[in-house]
This record gives C-alpha cells, structure tokens and sequence, in this order.
C-alpha cells in the first residue's frame, strides 16, 4: 500500500464509500463520499498528541476488541495514508485533542464530501467476513476464538505483540485444538455448502507459527478432509507433520468449559482407529469459512452485477472468463469471485488490471450491432422483458419499453417470452428466418 501511496499516477480515496454507479464502459460516473475524518490529512503529522490527551477508551476492531484504543487514533497499522481518525459516535467532544495540537490539524466543521469521478472501467475487489455462529461456544467461552483472531494475536502489531496468550488470563496456552471445516461443506441453514480451498493452508500455516514459538505446545488439528491444492502445498503439509502437529481426521461433537480453568473440554471422533475421545484444552481456534462481506450485496446493487447461490459475484463464465463480469468494463478479482488462496489472488489481480488497462488503451469500445429492439406499437408493457433480461439491460420508462444497448448482449433471452412479438433482436428478425429457411428449401 505504501508503493501504491507513492504512485503519482494513483489517487487513494480512504475512509470512503462508492454510493452511485451510472454510465457505460468508457464512460462511468462513480460518485463517492468522503467520510470526514475531523483531522486534516495535508496537515497532520502523525506525533500522536492527540491520542495521549484523548480521554476516551473503546475496544479496537482491528484487533477485534482484544486490546483497547482511543476515540481517536490511527485505524489499523501501516494505515495508508497514516492520518489519525476521530471516531465521532464516541467521542465526548473534550477538545483536548484540539487544544495539544499544535499543527492545527484537528477541525470538528468537516463534512461528508460527494465527489463524481469520470472512469473508463472498474475493477470490484470486495473484502469478505467471517462465518460466525455459537457452534463450538463461540462467543460465549473465552478461549474460542477463529483464525483470523489468531492471526491478530501472532501478529507483532497485534494485542499481544505476537505473543500467544489466552484471552481468559494471559497465559500461554500449553494444549492448542483447531477444528477445520466450522460452517463450510454443510447443509445446514445458516452454513455454506461450499469449499472455500483456502482454511486449510491457514491452519497449517498458524499451527507452524505456534511452533517456531512455543516447540513444547501441543498442537491437535481435526479435519473432514485436508485439501491442500497447488504448487508446493501438499510439501508444506507434509512438513507440518514432520514438525509434530496432530492430525486428527474426525469432527469436533461438543465442547464445554470448565467454569474454574477456562480450560476447555472437547469430544471428538478419530475415524482412523473409530474411538471417541475426550481432550482437554487450553485454546480452541476455529478455522470457519470465510463469505462475502455484506458490502458486496451493495455493490452488487449499484453496478448491476449478479451474484451466485453462495453471495459471490457471477464472472462472466466461472471456467474461460472468471475476469470479466455481464457489465462491460467492470471486472472482478480476488474473494469478489470466489475463495482463493494468496496466489491466486494475486494472478487474478494482475488479469483484471491487464483486462481493465487493455481496454483503456485502445480508446474505444466496439461493439455488434445484433441488440434488443422494441416495436413499440404492438407492446403491451407486460415486463416480462424486464424481469428476464440477464444484463438488466430492458427498463421502462414512460410508458416505453427502453433497450440499452451498451449493456445488452444480444442474447435473444427478450424475444422469447414476448407475447406481442414487439421484442425482436436486430438482423435476426422472423421475416430474415422465414426467407432463409425457403431459400434452403428451393435449393433442396
């Protein structure tokens, strides 16, 4: 982020919110507001005056409420661009922030600002959440927390410096279990039937973090199925096995807490020698799976996109074209089309900027002219072209029945279920059919 900082040729909008899309390819009109920040960013300078004087204390997102912070300060570390932020739904409104700063940085008169950008395509990358539920006594036992919480621990940034503590009483756990697949590969309502091919590189990934750390810790991973696909990744499993971490195969039934330890209580199942066993540890880490951010069903609205089954946005073709989206110019990259480990992340990065810039290069956008048409003097404005146009390209507007055709596709989806026959597609109208098909006849 600090190179893309530095880029001259790159414009970063943070602490922002896209809440307009209109236009085409070539030519969108994105409108944005800028939160305010109540800090200048051209002014400040980051001495952190303001923090020691604020008086206010509130649990640190980032760092999901394991440490605290003040009601203003830097959001995340290595924040770019590193301004500090007021928070104002907590902030008291002292001033004592005001009054130690010396550089005047701090202006409680700021408001939200609308900015319109001019651009010629888009490239969606949403972040993504993390299934949470009281399966396991998340949420209500102290020492059960998921992966991404484990990551902020072992994070020299994090709450703990890196170091790995329990949350109950900041001790070092002795007795680590990971339950692989919580939420994922289920029928159940409220869990995803789906794989998301990336938890069990993470589990590997942290049980070896705890290692290199703490070698006496013993670390037990229970699984469905270890999926460990691509270059290099079954070796990396394999080494974690060498360095000592347990794999279990079996589920997890119930865990229950011992109210004087904190100490947890897990049954499970070991399919290999078909016992059931009883395993008493210090922390559980739930390695659960992750979904779209519920930002995504916003952009999706705004841009028109289309979604699949599981929440993620539709590619144009999930195999040929996992890139390009229904709405020329807008494309997608990253967890915007599916879960993918970091690799993949990346190359589908580098593709979408590669298709998004080619595209800008060459100055125009061509197009075939084989598009919906609407005969408005036999349509009866039913709007079954609308509800089954797959571009959401098909609108009526006063009492008309509008084609667009940038967004259109000529699929001929329109046609098929107009009852009057007033939809039609351009160059492949019922009388070009008919002349072919007696052209074909006489020659028989």
């Amino acid at each position: 982020m600090l190179e893309v900082n530095r880029n001259s040729n790159i414009e970063v909008m943070a602490y922002s919110e896209v809440t307009k899309v209109d236009g085409f390819v070539g030519n969108f009109k994105v409108h944005v507001t800028k939160k305010p920040r109540y800090v200048l960013p051209d002014v400040c300078n980051s001495c952190g005056a303001c923090v020691d004087v604020c008086p206010i204390y509130i649990p640190n997102e980032f760092n999901f409420g394991f440490s605290p912070k003040k009601a203003i300060d830097i959001l995340f570390p290595q924040a770019v661009p590193a301004v500090y932020t007021i928070e104002e739904e907590n902030c008291v409104r002292c001033y004592a922030c005001v009054n130690s700063c010396e550089v005047h940085a701090i202006d409680f008169a700021q408001e939200p600002e609308e900015v319109e950008l001019d651009v010629g395509t888009i490239i969606v990358c949403p972040g993504w959440d993390m299934f949470e539920s009281d399966r396991y006594g998340y949420g209500k036992y102290w020492n059960v927390i998921n992966q991404i919480q484990l990551e902020r621990i072992l994070s020299a940034s994090g709450p703990t410096e890196g170091h790995l503590l329990r949350v109950s009483d900041n001790k070092v756990p002795k007795k680590v279990l990971m339950i692989n697949c919580v939420g994922a590969r289920s029928e159940k309502e409220g869990e995803h039937t789906y794989c998301p091919g990336v938890c069990c590189l993470v589990t590997i990934k942290n049980a070896q973090l705890i290692l290199s750390e703490y070698p006496d810790t013993e670390v037990i991973v229970s699984y469905r199925d270890i999926r460990t696909p691509g270059k290099n990744y079954e070796e990396y499993y394999r080494r974690a096995r060498e360095k000592g971490i347990i794999f279990i195969k079996g589920m997890v039934g119930d865990i229950e807490e011992d109210p004087v330890t904190k100490n947890l209580i897990c049954y499970l199942e070991d399919e290999g020698t078909g016992q059931n066993l009883e395993y008493e540890a210090d922390m559980v880490v739930l390695s659960a799976v992750p979904y779209p951010s519920k930002g995504v069903d916003q952009i999706a609205d705004l841009m028109k996109l289309e979604r699949t089954p599981d929440g993620f946005l539709r590619e144009f073709h999930n195999r040929l074209d996992p890139i390009r989206t229904k709405v020329p110019g807008v494309f997608i990259a990253g967890f915007a089309q599916a879960p993918k480990p970091v690799d993949m992340t990346v190359n589908q990065g580098k593709g979408a900027a590669s298709a998004a810039a080619t595209l800008l290069v060459q100055g125009k956008y061509e197009i075939e002219l084989i598009r919906a048409q609407c005969n408005h003097e036999v349509c009866s404005l039913c709007g079954n072209c609308v509800e089954i146009c797959p571009y959401n390209a098909v609108t009526i507007e006063n009492d008309k029945v509008i084609v667009d055709e940038i967004a259109c596709q000529g699929c001929g989806a329109c046609s098929t279920v107009c009852k009057n026959n007033a939809m039609t597609l351009r160059y492949f109208r019922n009388i070009q059919y008919e002349a072919m098909i007696e052209g074909i006849l006489q020659i028989i």
